[in-house]
C-alpha cells in the first residue's frame, strides 16, 4: 500500500486488485450534498439499494464519518445487511469483501476482515467499523473521492449448509441373538449347504457352510458365512452393522473354536464370513465333528444401524 496516505491496522486486510466486485457495484454522485441531506435527517449512513448473492438479498452501508456505536469515529464505516430474516431461527453464514475504486489508477482497494459471520434474526449487520481513515477517503491523492463522487462495491460469499448428518445408533436387544445349527451326516455333504432362516431382531439370517472350503480356504479350511436376508431397507447410505461371534461346538472337550468379528450389511453386501474359519486337518483330529455331527453357532452380539438424518 506503499502508494496511498494510509495504513490500516489488523484485523483488517487489504489488498489492490485490478478486477471489479463481482455482486455489486454502488456509485454514489455528489457525495458531499448527499452528507449534508442525509445529515439534516438524523441519519449517519448511506444505504445502497438490494443486491443479490449467494441466494440471498443484501443491503451495503457506508457510515461517511464512522459507526460511532462500534467505535469507528474518524473512520469509514462499511456493512453489509442481510435484508430477510432467515426462516424458522436459523442463520445465514457468510463472510464478505468490501471494494472502494481508485479512480486514479482505475484500480480497486478490497478491504475485509478474514472472519465469517452469522447473519439471523440478532444480527442481521455485520463489517467494518474502521475501514479506511475519513481522511485518507478525502484525500484525492487516494483516488477514492473525486469530482465529488466515489464507487463502493462488495462480494459475498455464503457459506452453504450442503453437509449429510449420518448417525450411527445401537440396535436394542429386544430378542434371543443366538442361533444353534445341528448339521448332521457331515461326510455326506458334497457341496455347500445352508441353514435354516431364522429371525433375530426382525430381520431374517441364514448361515452357509463350504464343508470342503470356499475361495482362499478351499481344500484345506472349513468356510462359514452369515447372511442376511432382506435388505430392502439398506439404501441410499443406511447399514446395519454387526458384531458377530461364529463357533463350532468341540463335542468332547469343549473348547469351542470361534471368530469374533465386525460386519457391514448393506443393499451390495448380503453376507460376510469367513473363507479359513477352521483348519480341515484340526475338524478330522478333534471332537468338532462326532458321530459326524456339526454344531454351529452363531452369536449376534451387537448391531448398530447407520443412517442418513439429513
Amino acid at each position: 500500500m506503499s502508494n496511498y496516505t494510509f495504513e490500516v491496522a489488523n484485523p483488517v486486510v487489504i489488498a489492490v486488485r485490478a478486477k471489479e466486485p463481482s455482486d455489486f457495484k454502488f456509485e454514489i454522485e455528489n457525495y458531499q450534498e448527499l452528507l449534508k441531506s442525509v445529515a439534516r435527517t438524523g441519519s449517519d449512513r448511506i444505504e445502497s439499494s438490494e443486491f443479490n448473492a449467494g441466494g440471498h438479498s443484501w443491503v451495503l452501508i457506508m457510515y461517511p464519518n464512522g459507526n460511532k456505536r462500534e467505535n469507528g469515529s474518524g473512520n469509514v464505516s462499511l456493512y453489509l445487511k442481510l435484508v430477510n430474516k432467515p426462516a424458522g431461527g436459523g442463520a445465514v453464514f457468510a463472510s464478505f469483501k468490501f471494494f472502494l475504486f481508485d479512480k486514479a489508477r482505475e484500480t480497486y482497494i478490497t478491504i475485509n476482515d478474514s472472519k465469517e459471520r452469522r447473519f439471523d434474526a440478532a444480527h442481521l449487520e455485520w463489517g467494518i467499523a474502521r475501514a479506511l481513515p475519513v481522511a485518507a477517503f478525502n484525500d484525492e491523492r487516494n483516488g477514492l473521492l473525486m469530482n465529488n463522487s466515489c464507487t463502493l462495491g462488495a462480494e459475498v460469499y455464503v457459506i452453504k449448509n450442503t453437509f449429510t448428518v449420518a448417525r450411527l445408533s445401537l440396535v436394542e436387544k429386544e430378542t434371543l441373538r443366538t442361533y444353534n445349527w445341528p448339521v448332521y451326516d457331515f461326510s455326506t455333504l458334497r457341496s455347500d449347504k445352508y441353514s435354516e432362516n431364522f429371525s433375530i431382531e426382525g430381520r431374517s439370517w441364514k448361515l452357509r457352510l463350504y464343508p470342503k472350503g470356499n475361495r482362499t480356504g478351499q481344500g484345506i479350511y472349513l468356510s462359514l458365512y452369515l447372511y442376511l436376508e432382506d435388505l430392502a431397507d439398506l439404501t441410499g447410505g443406511r447399514k446395519l452393522y454387526v458384531e458377530c461371534t461364529l463357533s463350532i461346538k468341540d463335542q468332547i472337550s469343549g473348547n469351542d473354536h470361534r471368530q469374533t468379528v465386525g460386519f457391514w450389511f448393506d443393499n451390495n453386501n448380503d453376507n460376510r464370513g469367513f473363507d479359513m474359519f477352521l483348519p480341515l486337518a484340526e475338524l478330522n483330529t478333534k471332537g468338532y465333528k462326532h458321530d459326524d455331527a456339526l454344531f454351529i453357532e452363531a452369536n449376534l452380539n451387537e448391531m448398530f444401524i447407520l443412517q442418513e438424518i439429513s
